[in-house]
């Protein structure tokens, strides 16, 4: 009982990542955004603890000083706790660009399951042909991956690549990674299991391509195994491309039991 007690604690735990520089001396002075939510959103009270990130691998519990009058909300730092729900593999999601929807679904759960890098791509088959990237909507992507890191528990924000050419994400893929995988769903069941992929696989980066909603083109595929991206399946039934842009990474982070 005492044990889920302070679980239950943890997942009831309001998040914030603040800047480094706004931590010193154990007090914490959160930024005018994070204040607001603090008094007229969750309309939290002085005293009230909460979970602060500074988005380096450290995590403090925080007694909150509020003054409402002058809008401001301070924190002074009664403890730093581990670091629980990052993943040790850094995992990038190379995924086909796609409409708002299905791109911020993607985004929120991969940021949940524990992607470490969002690169989006433009390919023969993705729904959207630009790789225009306003910065109204690069600030609404990094606020959804924020927000879904705070409700997880991440220790560090995912980080958010404009997209690119696909053939520009094999190339980076193979000079940054220790290993890079491509889903496909002709691969076969018998000869591209996953875990014969990442049977000894003990690296920290990992590269994962899911398709877009046409799939890859064959020579699409032949330029990936070029990269030495290895092709595996999902299994025997054909998923939607949001729904595998979540299976795979979660399913690699279970099969090295880092999820």
């Amino acid at each position: 009982p005492h044990n889920c007690g302070l679980e239950q604690a943890f997942i009831n735990m309001n998040r914030f990542f603040v800047e480094p520089e706004r931590i010193t001396n154990k007090s914490i002075n959160f930024p005018a955004d994070i204040a607001h939510q603090i008094l007229h959103v969750l309309r939290l009270k002085h005293g009230d603890e909460v979970e602060v990130f500074d988005n380096g691998g450290h995590v403090y519990r925080v007694s909150l000083g509020i003054d409402a009058e002058e809008n401001q909300v301070l924190g002074k730092i009664q403890d730093t706790l581990p670091l629980r729900a990052e993943p040790k593999v850094r995992i990038t999601l190379y995924f086909g660009l796609s409409n708002r929807e299905k791109t911020e679904f993607i985004l929120q759960k991969g940021t949940e399951v524990g992607v470490a890098t969002f690169s989006p791509f433009i390919s023969q088959r993705t729904l959207v042909r630009s790789s225009s990237f306003s910065e109204n909507r690069r600030a609404r992507w990094e606020k959804i991956i924020r927000e879904a890191a705070e409700q997880s528990g991440r220790g560090r924000l995912p980080e958010l690549n404009p997209p690119k050419n696909l053939q520009n994400c094999f190339s980076e893929a193979q000079r940054l990674n220790a290993l890079n995988l491509i889903a496909w769903e002709g691969a076969s069941q018998a000869d591209q299991k996953l875990s014969k992929s990442l049977a000894g696989f003990n690296r920290i980066t990992l590269g994962l391509f899911i398709g877009p909603e046409g799939g890859f083109s064959q020579d699409e595929l032949n330029k990936a195994q070029a990269a030495s991206c290895g092709v595996v399946s999902l299994g025997t039934r054909i998923l939607r491309m949001e729904t595998a842009a979540i299976i795979f990474p979660a399913l690699v982070l279970f099969a090295l039991q880092d999820f």
